[in-house]
């Protein structure tokens, strides 16, 4: 396999954050090949993604949590709120670990219809937690619909979104539609980084990428498109 030696982070990632990439691989998180997203629900004539990034492994093995929860802790430390929001489920337990890190409460907006019980739109919200402001937690964006819907919940409601953090940016638009709507994207990695970083250490080959870049620069031109015709 083909592959580039350097010593050097010339991903720009921090060594908590190539840890956490190690991880990924190493538990399976990360793969190759041809799959449907949440982009072909809608639009099931769109290019398959060369990439999968299936961040709900994470659960399943507590070294490769931990590293996540660092990755976190390292990206939201300059910035400032009151409250973790998280975005169900993939994102769930990896919140609730960094609230307990953080020792900051958590609430989770439900964009789902709660028919017993309170019926409550946000899991944990206090009546006192109106005007408070709230950092928006997810695993990782591709467009921005979730995040969007999340926050409307949680606006509604009297809480101030000005931030989203996510562990990985699969740079397909998501950043750009949150913007519109006046919120900031915060990501550790994007996706360009991480396969930088696997081509370093020798887990994929430059043909492999060369695929890899094709298959997304299809998607992204189809999503491009679909842009224009909104």
């Amino acid at each position: 396999m083909e592959r580039l030696k350097s010593n050097d982070r010339l991903e720009g990632l921090t060594g908590v954050q190539e840890t956490l990439s190690k991880e990924l691989f190493d538990i399976g998180a990360i793969k190759f090949g041809a799959f449907k997203l949440k982009l072909h629900d809608l639009h099931p004539e769109a290019p398959l993604s060369p990439i999968y990034i299936d961040l709900r492994m994470l659960r399943r093995f507590p070294q490769a949590k931990l590293a996540a929860v660092n990755v976190y802790q390292e990206l939201v430390s300059p910035l400032k709120f009151d409250l973790l929001a998280d975005i169900p489920t993939a994102a769930t337990p990896l919140v609730a670990s960094l609230s307990d890190r953080l020792g900051i409460g958590m609430i989770t907006p439900r964009t789902d219809a709660k028919a017993h019980g309170t019926g409550a739109k946000i899991d944990g919200f206090l009546n006192s937690d109106k005007g408070k402001v709230v950092l928006l937690v997810d695993d990782l964006v591709t467009r921005a619909d979730s995040k969007l819907e999340a926050a409307k919940v949680l606006i509604q409601k009297g809480l101030v979104v000005n931030d989203v953090v996510v562990l990985v940016d699969r740079e397909q638009g998501g950043r750009e539609e949150l913007a519109e709507k006046s919120l900031k994207l915060h990501s550790a990695m994007t996706m360009t980084k991480m396969l930088d970083f696997y081509i370093r250490v020798g887990q994929i080959g430059i043909k492999d990428r060369a695929g890899i870049d094709q298959g997304l620069q299809d998607l992204n031109n189809f999503l491009a498109l679909l842009k224009q015709q909104q």
